[in-house]
């Protein structure tokens, strides 16, 4: 099963992300604030963070990144305000893909599904050239 984290500074937003996800059959850690995520991130290994950019204490920029280099074979989804980035260099973090605030939690929930559905094929890609590596 395919692990998921919210990184969420909103309480409500969070746990309804996460009910959401669950009920489609995510495995969702407990959602965290950014504050939290680093040490969880460290330790842990996740197939989908889903990260609120609004954080107004650090530079969203510098959570992707960190976000990728700390868990590199992870599917990211951003969720930005509407006026708060510039879309092409969110995407040129490494991202899957975001989504702008507001948004309908059916089309995150589709999203995430995606996401997962890349990494899974990409997985089985990876496996594939081991296999035929250690055949050569």
């Amino acid at each position: 099963m395919s692990r998921v984290l919210i990184i969420e500074e909103q309480g409500k937003i969070r746990r309804s992300l996460m009910d959401g996800l669950k009920k489609e059959g995510f495995e969702v850690c407990d959602g965290i604030r950014w504050e939290k995520a680093g040490d969880l991130l460290e330790k842990n290994t996740y197939d989908l963070i889903i990260v609120d950019l609004y954080v107004k204490s650090v530079d969203g920029y510098e959570i992707m990144k960190a976000i990728k280099f700390l868990n590199s074979s992870a599917e990211v989804i951003a969720i930005i305000p509407k006026d708060g980035y510039d879309t092409d260099q969110v995407t040129r973090c490494g991202i899957y893909d975001y989504i702008l605030k507001p948004f309908q939690q059916k089309d995150l929930v589709e999203m995430g599904k995606k996401a997962l559905e890349k990494k899974q094929l990409a997985d089985k890609v990876r496996n594939l050239e081991r296999f035929m590596n250690m055949d050569g």
